[in-house]
């Protein structure tokens, strides 16, 4: 399966320090070039700019595929992962977090997961804690609803007996 990532988790998990459980969960991370732009932006946060400034060797860079037309509306480095993800869509796994983005994914057939899922997945693989995890994640500039963490927590540990 080739994973792809989208700017965003990746900023996400730098800034936390987490930026390892996508090589932890899946080996090798795939990015385009618009992604790598993306995150060696002045306005990137520093932890992001140094991680892609000197990228690991699990990090594959390949050339900006052609754009789906669907994805006008999104910013480059989405609208150039989702067009990755298309090519090999029986293949391929995205980490996306822009709502619109995942509605895409959704409508194209793009399996897709969130940092918050990624962060799940590495939970119950016993990778990390899940409330620190999600606590240094809700510390940035992530954006994350409670009701999605209770909807994650509820997946970690199943349904509570409301008896």
């Amino acid at each position: 399966m080739t994973v792809i990532s989208d700017n965003s988790p990746l900023s996400a998990l730098a800034e936390t320090g987490l930026i390892d459980l996508l090589h932890a969960l899946y080996g090798q991370i795939t990015v385009p070039q618009a992604v790598v732009r993306e995150s060696l932006h002045p306005g990137a946060p520093a932890a992001l700019r140094a991680f892609m400034a000197q990228p690991p060797a699990w990090l594959q860079i390949v050339p900006d595929p052609p754009l789906l037309p669907e994805t006008a509306s999104l910013d480059a480095g989405e609208a150039s992962a989702i067009s990755l993800a298309w090519l090999s869509r029986a293949n391929a796994f995205l980490i996306v977090d822009d709502l619109a983005a995942r509605h895409l994914c959704t409508a194209l057939g793009i399996q897709h997961a969130g940092t918050a899922g990624v962060m799940l997945n590495a939970a119950l693989r016993g990778l990390v804690d899940f409330d620190t995890a999600i606590s240094k994640l809700q510390s940035t500039r992530f954006r994350l609803s409670n009701n999605v963490v209770e909807e994650l927590r509820s997946r970690l540990h199943g349904p509570v007996d409301g008896s």
